[in-house]
C-alpha cells in the first residue's frame, strides 16, 4: 500500500528551477505482510518454444525451493498466448485442477505434495499455438470476469498477490481484436501502432485487484534488447515496459541455463519487491536531498544510502526507487520515501510507439 504526504517548501527566487515553491513529497510503502500469493504463468505455445518450455522444467527445483523455503502459501496456474477465436481455452488455466496449491505442504503431509512434478507437466504446453503471442491480454482474461467467476473460479484470492510470469521468444501482441480473424504474426509487427499500448493493459491487471489493494507483480523470461545478440528471439519490448511498470524481474530467454533466473523468479514469488512506484517524479539528484529510511518489524529505523549495488538507486523512466543487494527491505518493512516533486509519473507511452521495421519475427 502507498501513502503520499505533500509539503510546499519556500525556496527564494533564482535558487531553484521549480519556481519559488517546490513540492516536498513523503511516500509511504510496507513490504509485503503476507505469504500469500497467486501465480499465473503465461506459456508461449507458439513453434519455436520446444526448448524454451523444457528449459524452466529442468529448473523448476530452484524455482519452487524459494517458495518453500519462505513458507509460502502460494497457487499456481498455467494458460497460453494463444487467444485466437478458435482456441474454445483462451485465458483459461489448464490442467486438472486447473491449478496447483501449497495446502498439502501447509496443512498435510508434505511428501503427499504432488504439485511439482504437476507443475512441470503443466508448463509443456507444446507448439501448435498461435503466431499472435497476446501474453498481457491473456493474463487479463485469466484474472478477470467473466473467466475469474467460471472456469478460473478460487484462483485470484483476496489477500494474495498476483503474480504473473511471462515466458515467450516474441513481442507482446495484444491487440484488443482490432486485427480481425484473418490477421497473422506478421501483422504484430507491420501494424504495430494498433496494439493496445502497454499502460492501459497494465491498468486493467491493477483494475483486477484494486477492491483489495493487493498488489499485481509482473516478470518475465523475454526476448532481450538487440544488442545482446540473441538470434532465437524478438526483443520483448512490450513485456519489457509492463515488467517495469509492475516491479518484476525481467529474464534473458535466450540462457542456455534457467536455474538463476527461476531462482530470481521465485524470490520475486515472494512478496519482495524491489521496486517501488513513486506517486510524482522526483529530484534524485545531489541538490534534491531525497531520503529513504526503512523501519524494520522490530522497530528499527535506517536511512538508506544511495547505491546501486548496497543501497537504494533511482529508475528516471518510471519514477520508481529499487532497492539493491542486502537493502531490499524484510517482510512487514515500513518504507518512507521522501522527496522534491520534480512533476508527474512518466506514463512509459513513448515507448510503446515502436515502428515495425524496428523488430524482426522469430527464425
Amino acid at each position: 500500500m502507498r501513502r503520499a504526504f505533500l509539503l510546499l517548501v519556500p525556496v527564494g527566487i533564482g535558487c531553484s528551477d521549480y519556481g519559488t515553491n517546490r513540492i516536498r513529497q513523503t511516500d509511504e510503502f510496507d513490504q509485503a505482510p503476507s505469504n500469500m500469493v497467486d501465480i499465473l504463468w503465461v506459456i508461449d505455445d507458439s513453434t519455436s518454444m520446444m526448448e524454451e518450455q523444457a528449459a524452466v522444467v529442468a529448473a523448476a527445483e530452484d524455482f519452487l525451493t524459494q517458495l518453500e523455503t519462505e513458507d509460502m502459501d502460494f497457487q499456481l496456474g498455467i494458460i497460453t498466448t494463444d487467444m485466437d477465436s478458435t482456441n474454445q481455452m483462451s485465458g483459461r488455466l489448464l490442467g486438472n485442477p486447473p491449478y496447483l496449491s501449497s495446502e498439502c505442504r501447509l496443512d498435510g503431509d508434505p511428501s503427499d505434495c504432488t504439485y511439482g512434478e504437476a507443475f512441470k507437466e503443466n508448463i509443456v504446453q507444446g507448439t501448435g499455438g498461435s503466431d499472435q503471442e497476446k501474453g498481457l491480454e491473456a493474463a487479463i482474461a485469466a484474472v478477470t470476469v467473466p473467466l475469474v467467476e467460471t472456469f478460473n473460479a478460487g484462483f485470484v484470492r483476496d489477500g494474495a498477490m498476483l503474480m504473473i510470469i511471462h515466458l515467450t521468444d516474441e513481442n507482446d501482441c495484444s491487440d484488443g481484436g482490432r486485427f480481425g480473424p484473418s490477421a497473422t504474426g506478421e501483422d504484430c509487427y507491420t501494424q504495430y501502432d494498433g496494439l493496445t499500448p502497454v499502460p492501459d493493459l497494465v491498468r486493467a491487471l491493477k483494475d483486477a485487484k484494486a477492491d483489495t489493494d493487493d498488489e499485481v507483480v509482473m516478470s518475465g523470461i523475454i526476448g532481450p534488447e538487440a544488442e545482446v545478440g540473441c538470434q532465437t528471439a524478438v526483443p520483448g519490448k512490450r513485456y519489457q515496459q509492463a515488467i517495469e511498470l509492475l516491479s518484476g524481474v525481467e529474464a534473458n530467454i535466450c540462457l542456455s541455463d534457467y536455474a538463476p533466473v527461476m531462482e530470481s523468479l521465485g524470490l520475486a514469488a515472494t512478496g519482495m519487491l524491489t521496486h517501488f512506484q513513486l506517486s510524482n517524479a522526483a529530484d534524485a539528484t545531489e541538490n534534491g536531498d531525497m531520503q529513504v529510511r526503512v523501519t524494520n518489524p522490530d522497530g528499527t529505523t535506517t536511512e538508506v544510502a544511495q547505491d546501486d549495488t548496497e543501497g537504494w538507486s533511482y529508475v528516471e523512466e518510471y519514477a520508481q526507487v529499487a532497492f539493491n543487494g542486502a537493502s531490499v527491505p524484510v517482510r512487514e518493512a515500513h518504507i518512507e520515501v521522501e522527496y522534491y516533486v520534480t512533476g508527474p509519473v512518466p506514463t512509459g507511452t513513448e515507448d510503446d510507439t515502436e515502428t515495425a521495421d524496428t523488430a524482426t519475427t522469430t527464425p
